[in-house]
């Protein structure tokens, strides 16, 4: 998609509400009405935060960020050529050119320009908290860029000065607050997961014939496995598909109600939770004694997992494998048997932002696909150009004001999807699975969504 031809595939959208879009677009910074709701002061105790003075406080921060060699990079060698513009799911949909990476930027970069004359007056914290949470941090604009600039890291340095003084959306501030209370974004607690799991069990005692497991806490396993909880509650064919894996292979292994959450909202918000969220993982792999970690579907768990967690497992000697790395391996190595009429469809293969651009997962999961499926069809932009499902970021809030902005965000994405002529939307990723069924009720688009390991667990031979 570009420029010329952004207001064209608006329009074709099967929905009929393009029109009624771009006659919201009234001027160049339209969008600041588009604000996620704010958290109140009690989830934000929730969460550890405790909300600053403001202004005066940011400057303290934003200050401390020149020390920063990344940051100081991005904003010194912006040279407004405009390449990225174009490149944003989030200005292509809005046209608001405070969504565009370098406009995004340029929020910033006036306050840095300043340096140490940076006074409280010159901060629009309400500005910086609305443009930089409609930022998905998908590093899309990263790939293009001519100079590396990353929007992301921007916006990431962004938010952990706005989390640091509480200014945080409800919908990231009340999923973290869960994980701290269960260990879990859904707030599920062992029985309710031991519920489902018995649920499941049964279920797959009914497809199979066979008494498949799908262990709980259980003690000395060789593998702990860490399912999103998503897949404990609308994505369980995701799970089924890990434990007819295990089952096939005749693994070892567990998962722990205490952390049953491959997400790690922290990525959205600050540097401090990331770390904390990742380290509840590395504690209780600890305390089950096990040999090594499985990491199961969920793109920015992932890059949050391979890019924090791995190097404190390691340092405990523990490695980490995601599962589909997991399973290309069994795959490769004949040790799955497979059918793969089980899924006869035309299936599209979506990269999501967070394993093409930040995890190196990419040739895995289509080597996997292909052992699983009778055809495949790719999209126009894939791999590290893959666009944003649009819900990235935190943005898959479910607010009446919000829909829309989040509608067509994912837009690009699934436009490109519909355009394959594919009856199956494949995506490996827990914030996929949640934004593209609402993505294809909303266009009416006549596709389904499927998880990659669902599909595995459709193929797989017991």
């Amino acid at each position: 998609m570009n420029l010329e031809n952004r207001r064209a595939i608006i329009l074709e959208s099967p929905s009929g509400k393009g029109e009624e879009w771009l006659k919201q677009q009234t001027s160049l910074d339209w969008a600041i009405a588009k604000q996620e709701r704010p958290a109140k002061p009690s989830q934000m105790a929730e969460i550890h935060v405790t909300p600053t003075d403001g202004p005066q406080d940011f400057c303290e921060k934003f200050r401390e960020l020149r020390k920063s060699r990344a940051f100081v990079n991005f904003m010194e060698s912006c040279t407004h050529c405009g390449i990225c513009i174009d490149k944003c799911h989030e200005f292509l949909s809005t046209a608001d050119v405070n969504n565009a990476p370098v406009g995004r930027a340029e929020l910033v970069r006036t306050l840095y320009k300043k340096g140490n004359r940076l006074k409280p007056e010159d901060v629009d914290l309400n500005k910086l908290y609305t443009y930089y949470y409609q930022c998905t941090e998908c590093r899309r604009c990263s790939v293009f860029c001519p100079q590396g600039i990353d929007q992301s890291e921007i916006t990431r340095n962004v938010r952990n000065i706005l989390t640091s003084e509480g200014r945080i959306a409800e919908y990231v501030a009340a999923t973290m607050a869960a994980v701290y209370k269960t260990g879990n974004n859904l707030g599920l607690k062992p029985k309710a997961q031991g519920a489902v799991i018995d649920f499941l069990k049964e279920e797959l005692k009914e497809e199979t014939g066979k008494d498949i497991d799908i262990p709980l806490d259980k003690e000395k396993a060789e593998i702990l496995l860490i399912p999103s909880s998503a897949d404990l509650y609308v994505n369980t064919d995701t799970l089924k598909g890990y434990a007819k894996v295990m089952h096939a292979l005749g693994k070892d292994w567990t998962m722990d109600s205490e952390v049953a959450e491959v997400a790690n909202f922290g990525l959205f918000a600050s540097e401090k939770h990331l770390r904390e969220f990742g380290d509840r993982v590395v504690s209780r792999a600890i305390k089950r004694g096990v040999k090594y970690v499985v990491w199961g579907e969920c793109g920015h768990g992932w890059r949050a997992a391979t890019n924090y967690t791995r190097f404190r497992l390691a340092e405990k000697g523990l490695p980490l494998t995601h599962i589909l790395q997991f399973t290309d391996k069994a795959i490769q190595r004949g040790q799955l048997k497979l059918d793969r009429n089980k899924n006869d469809d035309l299936f599209n293969y979506h990269d999501p932002c967070n394993y093409a651009r930040g995890g190196n997962l990419v040739n895995e999961p289509r080597r996997v696909l292909k052992a699983v499926v009778r055809e495949t069809v790719e999209s126009k932009f894939t791999k590290q150009e893959t666009f944003c499902c649009g819900a990235g970021g935190g943005l898959l809030a479910h607010e009446d004001a919000w829909e829309d902005f989040k509608m067509w965000g994912g837009w690009p994405s699934l436009y490109y999807a519909w355009k394959t002529g594919a009856h199956t939307l494949i995506s490996p990723c827990a914030i996929d699975k949640a934004q593209y069924p609402h993505l294809i009720e909303y266009h009416k688009i006549d596709m389904k969504m499927k998880g990659l390991m669902d599909l595995v667990g459709y193929a797989v031979q017991l």
